[in-house]
């Protein structure tokens, strides 16, 4: 049976799709973008992660360590070094105040439809299902699909949300397998694209185009607002346009940035890219609304 690492399972989630739905955030994505709120999810490797606002600071974790691969970091806390930790929970066992957790565990197909099934009603009352998230779920297509059988054999639907950063042949394994996909378009830029996630934008392009193409399902484009970074009217434009172009892509919604993930990087020993950068409301991006009237699209904000 195909396994998976997954670090976080969030039921009766109501803003992940159409429904109620169970989200699995899968670990391991090929972007690095700035503003990432679960930076939990980029390395495929488990990780240990610290909750600095429960760490009393007793530095039993350190006592308990075998290989001595927690320090405290001015700033951050008991961090551990992912270097040479070799993921055993013996720090986690130990912390008194449970401030440290472990991201990423194994599941099976029939480990995770076992949670999964615990709120089938409320899938079924409301149409909703599940969303596999990340991370990038479709680093797992053999796992995605063989769980989608499952989940379609229950009546429920299936929604991927996708960077686009993934191997065409594993869209083409599991495009069958999948009801709807977000799938997230973050700069017209080549050059920009490379300088705010790691990597260029020319093969979520393609992937895109391939979907348009050849997805039976709803396919909706997302496009992360970003201050400093890609909310400049002609990247707007340019993503409407290129949007407004697609024959199967009506819909398309705008994310308002926010630091809820800054925890995160602390967490992990890491500096936050975006500084100081205040989140935004929704309220914030209403004005893009008013693109509907150049563009033959539905424009919501998220």
């Amino acid at each position: 049976m195909e396994k998976a690492r997954i670090f976080n399972i969030e039921r009766c989630s109501t803003e992940d799709g159409p429904g109620i739905r169970t989200t699995v955030f899968f670990k391991g994505c090929h972007l690095r973008c700035r503003w990432c709120a679960n930076p939990e999810s980029q390395n495929f490797r488990r990780e240990i992660l610290l909750k600095a606002v429960k760490c009393i600071g007793c530095g039993k974790c350190m006592e308990v360590c075998p290989e001595k691969a927690i320090s405290f970091m001015p700033g951050f806390g008991m961090i551990t070094d992912p270097e040479k930790c070799k993921v055993c929970g013996s720090c986690v066992d130990a912390c008194y105040q449970d401030a440290r957790v472990i991201q990423g565990e194994e599941y099976t197909v029939e480990d995770l439809m076992k949670i999964l099934e615990r709120d089938e009603d409320f899938y079924l009352a409301s149409g909703g299902g599940i969303t596999f998230s990340g991370g990038e779920p479709l680093l797992y297509p053999a796992f995605i699909k063989e769980c989608s059988a499952q989940i379609h054999h229950r009546g429920w639907t299936v929604l991927v949300e996708t960077c686009g950063e993934v191997p065409l042949g594993n869209i083409e394994k599991t495009a069958d397998s999948i009801d709807i996909i977000y799938c997230d378009y973050k700069h017209f830029s080549s050059e920009k694209h490379r300088e705010l996630t790691g990597r260029g934008n020319e093969h979520i392009l393609e992937n895109i185009h391939w979907l348009d193409e050849h997805f039976q399902g709803r396919l909706y484009l997302r496009y992360p607002y970003i201050p400093g970074c890609n909310d400049e009217m002609e990247a707007v434009e340019r993503f409407l346009d290129f949007a407004s172009g697609l024959k199967h892509v009506r819909e398309v919604a705008f994310l308002p940035y926010h630091r809820l993930g800054l925890p995160k990087y602390q967490g992990l020993g890491r500096e936050y890219a975006m500084g100081d950068m205040k989140s935004l409301k929704v309220q914030d991006l209403y004005f893009l609304r008013e693109y509907e009237k150049k563009y033959d699209l539905k424009i919501s904000i998220q």
